[in-house]
């Protein structure tokens, strides 16, 4: 009696353990047809019953077929298969055959992966990006070096490719700032502890600062704001991305357009909104423009020495602290560009003394490409 109480213990042990485990786990029989699954697998495949062949439950014919093989062999098998559940997700599926005194079964264990080849294909992507765009300008820079070291090249060349060496290694300075900003964003884990910022007094001296770039651009410019609108971005952060967004609107206008910027308090939100009444965007353009390297107009983009990093890193600053970069576009009147971040609630005194720091940004110039938090 005793032997046989252990016995059903450590039975119901074993059961419990299966239930619990904290991935997809199911058991087939020597026909591949479903004995039972735990709640995990339940919860994410909740058409399953006992008595169901993998095929049937799951319409993968190599997860079935691979099933069947590891059966026949008794043969662990390891492989990745997607599987159709709440969209299409990719599973690592680890296939274990045992015997039960002369009963062969199998357990099959499933663990998503889906987030893991996501992030493993962007990161190969912008990889590749980033080779592209680091090769461009370099390879401009070294074909403009290369014909100035031609002695009977006269002084008015000879200063046109300076200019455009200077232009080129800029534009190589620039998208090596986006670069490393995006990935210290991307290595850093948590929000700023020392994170609050006006974002009315990042525009107001953004803004001015950039009066010359507009003027050469022949943009007119224009702020609006509401005091206080305190956010947690640090005041770093709050200047890239309002540099990021005029500087944007700026280059982009053309030539007699007007650049408004707006900064409101509203239902616990700040918004900050860039827009201006020139060329605008394609309809079909728009949904992209927060993409890294992405660029509607690629080669004004290259005169005007854009990166293709400014908005994916607008975009990435507002939903890493809650909040959300939108963008609306006609073409031919004018683009709007707007982050919404939560209202950071602060006493009068820290206000006040963080108002005063962020009025002495302008003492230290910051380019809305460079690195660091």
């Amino acid at each position: 009696a005793a032997a046989d109480a252990r016995a059903r213990t450590f039975e119901q042990r074993i059961q419990g353990s299966f239930e619990v485990l904290p991935i997809v786990a199911m058991r087939v029989d020597a026909d591949g047809r479903l004995l039972e699954a735990n709640r995990r697998a339940r919860e994410r495949f909740g058409f399953l019953r006992p008595g169901m062949g993998v095929l049937e439950a799951f319409s993968e014919h190599e997860l079935a077929g691979r099933v069947t093989a590891a059966l026949a062999g008794q043969a662990t098998d390891e492989f990745e298969v997607r599987l159709f559940a709440d969209g299409r997700r990719t599973y690592r599926v680890v296939i274990e055959p045992y015997r039960t005194g002369s009963d062969a079964e199998a357990l099959i264990a499933l663990t998503d992966t889906t987030e893991a080849v996501a992030y493993q294909e962007l990161r190969s992507q912008f990889v590749s990006n980033v080779s592209h765009e680091l090769r461009t300008p370099l390879t401009g820079l070294r074909g403009l070096l290369e014909a100035l070291d031609d002695p009977d090249m006269d002084a008015a060349t000879r200063q046109r490719f300076i200019v455009r060496a200077a232009h080129e290694s800029e534009r190589l300075e620039a998208l090596i700032g986006d670069i490393l900003f995006l990935s210290e964003l991307e290595a850093t884990e948590g929000l700023p502890s020392d994170g609050r910022s006006d974002l009315a007094a990042a525009v107001e001296v953004t803004v001015e600062e950039l009066r010359p770039v507009a003027d050469e651009h022949g943009v007119a410019l224009s702020f609006d704001t509401q005091p206080d609108a305190w956010t947690p971005l640090t005041e770093r952060m709050a200047r890239i991305v309002v540099r990021n967004l005029v500087e944007n609107a700026i280059k982009y206008a053309g030539a007699g357009a007007r650049t408004d910027t707006v900064v409101r308090i509203e239902d616990g939100f700040v918004e900050l909104r860039v827009t201006d009444d020139g060329a605008g965007i394609p309809e079909r353009q728009l949904p992209h423009i927060f993409e890294r390297f992405y660029r509607a107009d690629p080669s004004r983009s290259k005169r005007l020495g854009g990166t293709g990093l400014g908005l994916s890193i607008v975009k990435h600053i507002s939903e890493r602290f809650g909040g959300r970069a939108t963008a609306t576009s006609r073409e031919g009147f004018g683009t709007t560009v707007a982050v919404h971040l939560p209202l950071e609630a602060t006493d009068a005194e820290g206000s006040e003394g963080d108002r005063g720091r962020a009025e002495r940004m302008h003492e230290v110039p910051l380019r809305g490409d460079a690195a660091g938090l």
